[in-house]
């Protein structure tokens, strides 16, 4: 890096004859014929010098660069984040602040003259280290000024030597060493290449976006997180810890551009940019679910060689305007028996209607039930019919039982179920008539295979007789049948049907005698 110095900020006679700018300005390329001349119309005429560095392009690129008064770079692909940071650190910088901008972006002349009025001061008396620059997004020639597009604020003014971007394959931030502020003016950017460009863009951004999230997910166990902007980071947790987990991908992101950002008031153009980058959502979902099919999210190394180490999926890969990479999803998926330690779990088994189902009875029923008065039985025994349960006449349930998916059980006259005890109805539960089940007894209608990698669940059932005593702290496994009038002694486990008329006890429970009945 250069030492040369600079007076301190203040703007000099430059050997052209133009004041000195104390900026300059880099700007990343590849295959950027269309846009670049706008990009380098709204710098080269102020800026002390323009840096294009060109991930070899094979149109007019660096041809046009160099015509218009730019030093050209030429770097092979490394990705987004490492491409930027290789020529931060290896070109020699002389100017005290450096602006980074896209190819496809424009600096407006207010912004412009506000950059030159901070650059003109001497460097140490100017507080913050870098500045959020505002951006106006054109899409299909037209403003997008809602959506939750506008304003939109990256950090790419900044003192030489005191940002870098984060190790990131994908909508990389930069981190600022010192505090931050924001300018008043905004830059442009308005991608000129067309529909075909900006589709084929998202779809391979969907899949940065979705192995960056596993790979996030790997990370944070063993590293802790760059201090990015409050709205960034907040952006990022959601998009990494909350999206994810909705269903019917895409659609909470149309409602929160389109209704909730306000993207209805840019017209039909907000319309068609709200719905593709709800595709763009939908895109990264489905993306996911391959990464959780070929076992990526337990083991990052199935993400590649290079992306394990937080690189490039391959060397070039997903370079802008490129193909796809070499490596493929199926030539991963051929390795999940060498790589994995164990297993690679299903996706979730359930529907969308079963989802939406357990999700109303956690948010509604499960409360209503839980915090009813221990007598109010016959209360319920209605919620749970109102939930697709088979209740039948004097049924005496206690409010703190839990119980998993109510539709799944089906509940004889005269039964009573103590405090505290786990009714996790995966698959079907049959319980008797004046059958009881004691406090904190768990009857588990569930598990899994765990002799398959996917480790699919098995809902199997579990079915309780008449007249039975299922004691408590008891366990009583899936598959399980208790037959009429046995008892399962407190705190043993049924991992096999009881015969009935018999007592058990231990764990495993085994037979100790006939139950006798005076």
């Amino acid at each position: 890096m250069s030492g040369a110095t600079t007076n301190q900020g203040v703007a000099t006679p430059g050997g052209d004859g133009r004041r000195r700018a104390n900026i300059e300005v880099l700007i990343p390329t590849f295959n950027e014929e269309i846009n670049l001349v706008h990009a380098l119309h709204s710098t080269v005429p102020w800026a002390d010098k323009v840096w294009v560095i060109d991930s070899e392009s094979t149109d007019r690129t660096r041809e046009i660069a160099e015509k218009t008064g730019a030093h050209v770079l030429i770097q092979p692909w490394l990705g987004y984040a490492k491409q930027k940071n290789f020529a931060l650190d290896t070109i020699e910088w002389e100017a005290d602040w450096v602006f980074i901008l896209d190819a496809d972006e424009t600096i407006t002349p207010d912004l412009r003259d506000e950059l030159l009025e901070i650059a003109s001061r001497p460097v140490g008396q100017v507080r913050e280290a870098g500045f959020y620059v505002n951006r106006l997004t054109y899409f299909m020639g037209n403003p997008i000024r809602h959506c939750g597009y506008y304003p939109s604020y990256n950090l790419r003014f900044f003192k030489r030597g005191r940002a870098r971007y984060e190790d990131r394959d994908v909508h990389e931030h930069m981190v600022v060493d010192g505090p931050s502020g924001r300018v008043k003016h905004i830059m442009t950017h308005e991608d000129r290449r067309g529909l075909e460009h900006f589709i084929a863009k998202h779809n391979r951004y969907s899949t940065l976006e979705a192995r960056e999230i596993v790979r996030e997910r790997h990370r944070a166990r063993t590293s802790r997180a760059q201090k990015l902007e409050r709205g960034i980071a907040i952006r990022r947790w959601l998009k990494h810890h909350v999206q994810p987990r909705l269903p019917f991908a895409g659609l909470w992101r149309f409602i929160y551009m389109y209704f909730l950002r306000l993207g209805f008031l840019d017209g039909l153009t907000g319309l068609r940019f709200c719905l593709l980058l709800a595709t763009y959502d939908f895109f990264i979902s489905m993306k996911m679910q391959e990464l959780r099919q070929m076992g990526a999210m337990r083991d990052p190394k199935l993400l590649g060689a290079e992306a394990a180490k937080g690189l490039a999926v391959t060397e070039g890969a997903l370079k802008p305007g490129r193909a796809a990479p070499s490596t493929r999803f199926e030539e991963s998926e051929s390795r999940v028996g060498e790589q994995l330690g164990q297993m690679a779990p299903e996706s979730s088994p359930w529907t969308t209607k079963e989802k939406v189902a357990r999700a109303m009875w956690m948010l509604v029923g499960r409360p209503l039930f839980r915090f009813s008065f221990h007598n109010w039985y016959g209360f319920r025994a209605s919620l749970l019919r109102l939930f697709g349960a088979q209740v039948g006449r004097n049924v005496r349930i206690r409010p703190s039982v839990h119980i998993e998916i109510p539709w799944h059980l089906h509940i004889a006259d005269d039964v009573t179920i103590g405090d505290y005890a786990i009714l996790y109805s995966l698959g079907h539960i049959t319980i008797g008539a004046r059958t009881i089940v004691s406090q904190y007894a768990h009857l588990c209608a569930g598990t899994h295979d765990y002799t398959d990698r996917r480790f699919p669940l098995l809902r199997e059932p579990i079915e309780i007789g008449e007249d039975a005593w299922v004691c408590a702290d008891t366990f009583v496994g899936p598959n399980v049948k208790v037959g009429k009038l046995s008892v399962l002694g407190a705190r043993s486990s049924a991992y096999k049907s009881l015969e009935p008329g018999t007592v058990y006890a231990g764990n495993p429970a085994k037979r100790i005698k006939p139950r006798e009945l005076a």
